[in-house]
């Protein structure tokens, strides 16, 4: 039976999670799926370079399907909504993902006026 793995998320977690399971199982064993709002991947540890002027932004962002494997498919849209009963991703473009095995890789949010003291 081939899985079929959805993966919310292409930053840096959503890339190397879809890669990993790339070679952990075949294209026959199971179909992977990144969904991402954006095309643009961001090599994160290239910004520390920016500020001194060695790099600048537009030279360390890539296409997010660039840093995929092959026989993995990139999927450009929002998302509107899981419904973890149905096992379905909902797409801000209509879609609905059916999946085996969901990962969650949005990332993190900074909220620096939620710790009392950091915003000054």
């Amino acid at each position: 039976m081939k899985h079929r793995i959805v993966i919310l998320g292409g930053g840096t977690g959503g890339t190397l999670t879809a890669n990993r399971l790339r070679r952990l199982y075949t294209v026959a064993e199971a179909e992977i799926v990144v969904v991402d709002q954006d095309d643009h991947h961001v090599y994160q540890p290239g910004l520390l370079f920016v500020p001194f002027g060695l790099t600048h932004t537009e030279d360390i962002v890539r296409s997010r399907g660039r840093q995929l494997k092959d026989g993995i498919v990139f999927h450009q849209s929002a998302i509107d909504h899981v419904d973890v009963a149905a096992n379905e991703v909902h797409l801000a473009d209509g879609e609905v993902l059916p999946y085996d095995v969901l990962v969650v890789a949005t990332g993190a949010r900074l909220a620096p006026e939620e710790t009392d003291g950091l915003t000054g």
